[in-house]
């Protein structure tokens, strides 16, 4: 019995022998399971431009991962077996890294190096000057993102970009004067300015004019018959009758002639109202001829005062015309400076909005001399009409800051002797189309 004992307690000993061996080999099997763990990303450094945007980098594993990171440029995406990177843009001129730890069942198994370029934004020039016709300017640019911004308040500055390069277009400048502008380049928080200096222009070369295309329209006005052409009760009879006139290409002023003009031409300045950018009165038809000899000798073109019919083909709008009784307007307070609103004074040329073609101020501020001798109209058909050859009194058209509306339509006519000068009279060029 005691053999029999000893047998099964020997057993029963080597039974917890093999227990403790199974359940060491099953704690051994458990801890060294993580070790055993398939874990790979495809890239362990990516890189972005200033710009920043998107990247993935590949996870290749069994286990449970996840991402950390604290750079608050990044944005990390954990999608399935891909990490999506997204970096935002760098506003800065440094570069930046950052890193983000990749975590399996709670160990970190790997990293991820992020880089990301800082602003690069440089221009080739800082200053430049430019003649008073105007040009193109090609300047370098070297800026190693897209996105850079450019400010520029100057209407007279255009800018476009290009390739490495800025194409700055500077229109002609009219004015006397030098003028200044300035191109603000933006990248994140840097900025680059450019500096462009306009040469003043020669007076002879401050006329802006305007291109009106030739075309046919009826000349006058007439208020007896409200069905018939150009009917106007405020009419009179000077200016009928209607009939059609046909008229080719030419140019005439954006601007009555300023009494700046004027004075830098011919060293004094008649007008009884002074500013230079107010318009030149008190002139003679005869004073105007030798204005334009002076000026004609000096551009080498050949101005001239409009006829009666170019001028009120411009002020009518040409072939833009929308048939309005005042220049560009039905409402003479819109487009003129006459006897209800000027307060007794001329006022600076363009401050009214201007008509169809783009031109300032031919209803109201001053009248304005024609260069045709004055004549009654007729009926028949007229191609480029100059008036008659010879005659005592010189057509003037417009209005002015002294007439009533009446007098400011676009078929209003007047006329002066050509020595006779008024405070309310001035001029405007015209140039036969080249």
């Amino acid at each position: 019995m005691a053999v029999i004992l000893a047998i099964i307690y020997n057993a029963l000993n080597n039974m917890k022998k093999i227990l403790r061996l199974l359940l060491l080999l099953a704690i051994f099997v458990s801890c060294s399971k993580d070790d055993d763990i398939m874990f790979s990303i495809s890239q362990e450094e990516i890189s972005f431009g200033v710009s920043g945007g998107e990247q993935i980098v590949s996870v290749t594993t069994d286990g449970d991962w996840e991402c950390n990171y604290d750079a608050d440029w990044l944005l990390v995406r954990e999608q399935q077996n891909k990490i999506r990177i997204i970096a935002d843009e760098n506003p800065n001129v440094d570069s930046r890294t950052a890193i983000i730890q990749v975590l399996c069942n709670g160990s970190m198994c790997s990293m991820i190096t992020v880089n990301q370029d800082g602003v690069s934004l440089e221009i080739g020039e800082e200053n430049i000057v430019v003649p008073s016709m105007g040009e193109i300017r090609q300047v370098s640019l070297n800026c190693n993102s897209s996105n850079y911004t450019i400010e520029c308040q100057n209407e007279w500055i255009d800018i476009k970009k290009g390739t490495d390069v800025l194409f700055i277009n500077i229109d002609r400048n009219y004015n006397m004067t030098e003028r200044v502008g300035m191109i603000k380049l933006i990248q994140g928080s840097v900025e680059k300015n450019l500096s462009i200096r306009q040469n003043a222009c020669p007076w002879y070369e401050s006329f802006q004019m305007i291109n009106v295309e030739g075309g046919s329209f009826f000349i006058g006005a007439q208020k007896d018959n409200s069905s018939s052409l150009n009917y106007d009760i405020d009419a009179y009879q000077i200016e009928s009758p209607v009939h059609k006139v046909t008229l080719d290409d030419y140019c005439i002023g954006m601007f009555e002639v300023t009494q700046a003009q004027w004075v830098a031409a011919m060293g004094n300045n008649p007008s009884i109202h002074q500013g230079d950018n107010l318009p030149v009165e008190n002139v003679s038809w005869e004073q105007v001829q030798d204005f334009i000899n002076l000026l004609n000798e000096k551009s080498g073109l050949t101005y001239r005062l409009p006829t009666e019919s170019e001028w009120e083909f411009a002020a009518k709008g040409g072939n833009k015309s929308e048939g309005f009784k005042y220049s560009g307007y039905s409402v003479l307070g819109a487009c003129g400076w006459y006897y209800s609103n000027s307060e007794s004074s001329t006022h600076q040329v363009g401050t009214k909005y201007p008509n169809e073609l783009g031109i300032y101020d031919m209803s109201g501020n001053v009248r304005e001399w024609c260069n045709d001798w004055f004549d009654y109209y007729t009926s028949s058909d007229a191609n480029n009409p100059n008036g008659p050859d010879y005659g005592n009194m010189k057509v003037n058209r417009g209005g002015s800051w002294t007439t009533p509306a009446v007098n400011c339509r676009n078929s209003y006519r007047h006329t002066d002797f050509p020595y006779e000068a008024s405070q309310d009279l001035g001029f405007r060029l015209a140039l036969t189309a080249q």
